[in-house]
């Protein structure tokens, strides 16, 4: 086939492109040496001719010299780069340059998401570690080629962080602001984060903002809103919740997450319509009832602590993530056992459901509730001291998909057939006091992983692990597990943990503010047992000691 008679036109000014570059470069070149040795020239006359007397009068031209050779230099780097960029271009300098626009766009993208979190927040006390992301930035700096790419990518440039009371603060926003107008209109990920601890936040002001005109282009369309504070939610957590609300498209907010990381005081708020609240511990959003249903319509993930739209509100229908208070301090949000139920019923594809509130006006025993059908439920977390799991698990259906279930206290009778009615392969008990281990693990067939919260001395829990049937003859297969993890168990003994991992063929054993020991006849004193010891019970130990960060802390990440 001919070539066509653009693609003449472009191979002809390429070639007289070159031509003039070939030529300007061999006249450069021949100035460039004349320059040169004239310079030199000059720097032998001043010496053989022993001018110093003269210098004061060059000294004005030289210096003029100097900053025109500089600026000479800035221009041929220029040019450097431009010839770069040409060349690294070539599959055969740089072979991911083979590759096409859309590839490098999805390793783009897996480059930025895939980098650190933001906020470190370790379990040393006072701690909270904050560094400023690379990427996509990174990524648009190293060739022409890639900054097209990248700049065009506008999925890259979602994600809005922003940080409060910090020294990094400024150049978040700055941030920003840019990748707001390269997002072109594309949903964002609009992020706040307050990292200061205890009364730091009083001492930073000159790091302040609150101006977040730059999020209302014509009603932003927002993704996912998230807040994370350190020292509680105050009045500048709550005005940006209410300009993002405010300045929100209607139907495109997916998630909401609100964390008050430090949740000691008890102190919560409801977000509400001004024009209908339920009382002055709201936070009044000028926008009719309507339109702000319409802002919580489109949500299907909401993991609150501190701030909630009212229990009746839209917010909490069809939902497929939610999670509702801390187990930090136990639950000390009211909520009533008949608005619960009215929340699950709404959200019938629920995979994930985390409770830690406070039962208000809770149901008769007697009450008829028709089960909720949850056929898609894959973790429920009842650890808090405050919930009784009895009180929602006996109106919960699961489905089969394996489930991951924490409870708190003695199991009772309704716990017992929820495990039954479902398909339990992680379990996590918190302080189950006399309770035999042994019932919950004959009820949980296909358990995996069983994780024993003790929080306190194991002779105050009950750790049988054999039915009582077998000391009279009768055997019984026990329930294999492939992880056990026992946390702060104090007075453990070597022998009685050996006996429960080999019953129970335990790969996997996790040991976190728990010491096994072992009685010493001489001195008869239980002793810390040797490390050594403790990491021959099984295949692979974790032993972590109280300062270590909790193994738990990723129990929860779905």
């Amino acid at each position: 086939m001919p070539p066509s008679q653009s693609s003449l036109n472009q191979d002809g000014t390429m070639s007289s492109t070159f031509d003039d570059l070939k030529s300007i470069s061999t006249t450069l070149r021949a100035i460039l040496d004349n320059y040169v040795n004239t310079c030199a020239k000059l720097r032998d006359r001043y010496f053989q001719e022993h001018a110093s007397d003269k210098l004061d009068q060059l000294l004005d031209r030289v210096t003029n010299e100097l900053e025109l050779v500089a600026s000479y230099g800035v221009k041929l780097k220029q040019a450097e780069s431009s010839m770069k960029v040409v060349r690294n271009s070539s599959p055969s300098i740089v072979p991911i340059s083979a590759l096409p626009p859309e590839i490098l766009t999805r390793i783009f993208r897996i480059v930025t998401d895939d980098q650190p979190e933001l906020l470190d927040a370790t379990r040393a006390p006072f701690k909270v570690s904050l560094s400023f992301p690379k990427y996509p930035e990174r990524l648009s700096y190293v060739c022409f080629g890639w900054r097209q790419i990248a700049i065009a990518s506008y999925d890259l440039w979602t994600r809005i962080d922003l940080v409060l009371h910090h020294s990094l603060g400024p150049r978040f926003l700055a941030r920003a602001k840019v990748y707001v107008n390269r997002a072109c209109r594309l949903p964002l990920d609009v992020h706040m984060i307050d990292p200061t601890l205890g009364q730091d936040h009083l001492y930073g002001n000159p790091y302040d903002f609150d101006d977040y005109s730059f999020l209302s282009l014509a009603q932003t369309p927002m993704r996912a809103l998230s807040l994370a504070s350190y020292h509680g939610l105050r009045d500048e957590h709550y005005n940006f919740i209410w300009y993002c609300l405010m300045n929100c498209a209607q139907q495109t907010l997916k998630q909401l997450v609100i964390r008050d990381e430090r949740d000691c005081s008890g102190s919560y708020c409801f977000i509400e319509s001004a024009d209908n609240h339920h009382g002055t511990e709201s936070l009044q959003v000028d926008l009719p009832l309507q339109k702000l249903e319409g802002v919580w319509d489109s949500v299907s993930v909401l993991r609150l602590v501190g701030l909630y739209p009212y229990w009746t509100s839209r917010a909490y229908h069809q939902l497929v993530d939610l999670r509702l208070g801390s187990d930090k301090m136990g639950g000390r949000v009211p909520v009533t056992e008949a608005q619960i139920v009215d929340i699950l019923r709404a959200s019938p594809r629920l995979r994930i459901f985390h409770l830690h509130l406070r039962f208000t006006d809770a149901l008769p025993d007697d009450a008829r509730v028709l089960p909720i059908q949850l056929d898609e439920l894959e973790s429920v977390n009842l650890s808090s001291i405050k919930v009784n799991p009895s009180q929602i698990l006996r109106f919960i259906s699961p489905g089969q998909k394996p489930l991951q279930l924490s409870i708190h206290g003695r199991p009772t009778d309704v716990v017992e057939q929820f495990l039954m009615r479902s398909n339990i392969t992680q379990l996590r008990m918190v302080a189950w006091r006399t309770y035999p281990l042994i019932n919950a693990l004959c009820l949980c067939p296909n358990l995996q992983k069983l994780v024993l919260d003790v929080w306190g001395k194991m002779k105050d829990n009950n750790f049988q692990s054999i039915p009582e049937q077998e000391h009279g003859g009768a055997t019984t297969a026990p329930t294999r597990l492939h992880s056990l993890y026992i946390l702060r168990c104090d007075g453990v003994r070597l022998d009685d943990l050996r006996n429960i991992v080999e019953r129970h063929s335990v790969q996997e054993l996790t040991l976190w503010d728990t010491y096994p020991t072992i009685y010493d006849e001489d001195s008869s004193e239980s002793q810390t047992a040797d490390q050594f010891e403790v990491s021959r019970l099984c295949p692979v130990v974790n032993y972590l000691g109280g300062r270590s960060r909790s193994p738990m802390d990723d129990w929860d990440l779905f």
